[in-house]
């Protein structure tokens, strides 16, 4: 047997120690200030890192055709729950760092018992070094990829939720416009609104503006375009809740809403109409 399968074996028979040792190194760890906030317990930590130090050992062995598949497989499992516990990657990074603390000491006592010679006990440093800075990679990317994903997910959620068309009546809606509108934003807004307006028979949609404090040039051509689009659709569209500044903002680039009714607030258009209905 020659020493890189009795490293291989030194290992995997010591991979209670370095777990352990590693999770002293976390637990006395000040700078990881929000461990409580992850949803992993201990004995997940302790499977996980098990795991770890198992398929990185494999590097050792000549008979495995290519241990990097593990190490992928287990740091993009591993991201993909940091991110989902919220758990901030600097400090995973951080933990990566104090595992190899762990796992160096016993390297150096194996070496130290086997009178490992200095170059053949880099050999084996470099060797180690290389796979769990392969290791740290793959999480990195993946948990980057995982988050943004995540994020992704999330906005279209916001989208959605941030600008529902409200039926009143069989024939009126209302969409409350807030917080800050971005072109991303709005395109959405008008793509959502478009479609629910072609789906339901509304013949007025008020645009309650009240909770929009400022736009941009892009965002008021999107929303000019939204009113020309609904009226092609036979929607006839109130402005409601309008500020100074977004009026200025209109003004300027020289859009015109003379044809589109405007009122000061959702409730005076809503008591109009209700005194045109009764009427």
């Amino acid at each position: 047997m020659n020493i890189y399968h009795k490293l291989y074996e030194y290992i995997n028979n010591n991979v209670s120690d370095i777990t352990e040792a590693w999770l002293n190194m976390r637990e006395n760890d000040v700078t990881y200030y929000s461990s409580t906030k992850s949803n992993a317990s201990t004995d997940q930590l302790r499977d996980e890192n098990y795991q770890l130090i198992e398929s990185l050992s494999n590097v050792f062995i000549s008979d495995k055709t290519d241990p990097n598949l593990e190490l992928k497989d287990w740091a993009q499992q591993i991201s993909e729950k940091r991110v989902g516990e919220q758990v901030p990657i600097n400090e995973v990074l951080g933990q990566f760092s104090n595992f190899r603390k762990a796992i160096w000491q016993h390297l150096k006592t194996f070496a130290n018992e086997y009178n490992i010679g200095i170059e053949q006990a880099m050999d084996i440093g470099q060797m180690f070094n290389d796979a769990q800075d392969y290791v740290i990679y793959q999480f990195s990317k993946h948990y980057y990829e995982t988050s943004i994903r995540q994020i992704h997910t999330q906005q279209q959620l916001i989208n959605e939720l941030s600008a529902p068309v409200i039926p009143i009546t069989d024939k009126e809606a209302i969409i409350p416009l807030i917080g800050d509108l971005d072109p991303e934003r709005t395109k959405h807004i008008q793509e959502h609104t478009l479609e629910q307006c072609n789906q339901h028979p509304y013949e007025t949609l008020y645009l309650d503006m009240s909770g929009v404090q400022n736009i941009d040039t892009l965002v008021a051509h999107h929303l000019y375009q939204l009113i020309q689009s609904l009226d092609l659709l036979g929607v006839k569209s109130v402005l409601c809740g309008m500020n100074p500044k977004v009026a200025q903002v209109a003004i300027q680039l020289g859009i015109n809403f003379s044809n589109v009714p405007i009122k000061s607030t959702l409730y005076h258009a809503l008591e109009e109409a209700s005194l045109h209905q009764g009427k």
